[in-house]
C-alpha cells in the first residue's frame, strides 16, 4: 500500500514539474515535432522500371532495374530494388568457349529528391545490396559455380514530371563491388559506370 502511495506521489510531482517547465521554457524541441511531424497525408508510393547500360569485364551489359517504395513529402524515399542482366555477358577474360555470364542484384535503396515540384528536378538514389555472377550455357548452369558479393551504387538522375502520376528520369550511377574473385576477374572488372533511363509511376506527396 505504501509503495502505491509513493508511486502516486512521484507521478503527481512529475506531472506538476512538467507543467511548470513547459510554462517557463515552452514546448521542448524534438526531431519530428511541430512542423516536422509526418502524417499519412505526407506519404506516397511509387514503382520505377529502368533500363541501364554498363560494362563488365570488357563486355557491354544491358540491365533491367525495378524498384519500388514509399516517399515522404516527395523528398525522401526508401524501398527495395531488383536488377538483372538482359543479355548474355561475354567477359573478355573468359577462355572457355560456349559459355556466358549472368548477373543479378537485389537490395534496398534510399533516395533524396530536390525541388520535386519543378518540372525538371534532380534525385539521388543510393542502392545497397547483394549481387551474384554465374557462368551458364545453352542448357543452363555451366557447373562453374557462382560468386556472391556486396555492392553499393550512388546515382544521380535528372527527373521530368510528365504527368501528376508519371515521371521520366535519366542519369548515371557508379557501381562499387566488394571484394570478390570469380574465374579470371575480380571486383575491379565489374565495378563501373551505369547509364539509366526509366519511368516512375506513383502517388507523389
Amino acid at each position: 500500500m505504501k509503495s502505491i502511495n509513493l508511486f502516486n506521489l512521484l507521478a503527481g510531482l512529475l506531472i506538476i514539474g512538467n507543467s511548470v517547465m513547459a510554462q517557463e521554457k515552452g514546448e521542448a524541441e524534438t526531431l519530428f515535432g511541430n512542423g516536422a511531424s509526418i502524417s499519412t497525408k505526407d506519404l506516397g508510393f511509387f514503382i520505377a522500371p529502368t533500363y541501364g547500360i554498363t560494362s563488365m569485364d570488357g563486355s557491354s551489359v544491358s540491365l533491367f532495374n525495378l524498384r519500388g517504395g514509399l516517399n515522404i513529402k516527395d523528398k525522401i524515399s526508401f524501398g527495395a530494388y531488383l536488377s538483372t542482366s538482359l543479355n548474355e555477358i561475354n567477359p573478355e577474360s573468359e577462355t572457355v568457349q560456349g559459355i556466358y555470364m549472368d548477373y543479378w542484384s537485389v537490395g534496398g535503396f534510399a533516395e533524396y529528391t530536390l525541388l520535386s515540384n519543378n518540372v525538371f528536378h534532380v534525385t539521388f538514389p543510393l542502392f545497397i545490396g547483394y549481387g551474384e555472377v554465374q557462368m551458364d550455357n545453352e542448357v543452363g548452369d555451366a557447373g562453374l559455380g557462382e560468386e556472391n558479393f556486396f555492392q553499393i551504387e550512388p546515382s544521380a538522375l535528372l527527373e521530368v514530371n510528365l504527368h501528376k502520376y508519371v515521371r521520366l528520369n535519366l542519369g548515371a550511377g557508379y557501381r562499387l563491388v566488394g571484394q570478390m574473385e570469380y574465374r579470371n576477374f575480380n571486383q575491379s572488372d565489374i565495378s563501373g559506370l551505369t547509364g539509366y533511363v526509366g519511368l516512375k509511376f506513383g502517388l507523389f506527396k
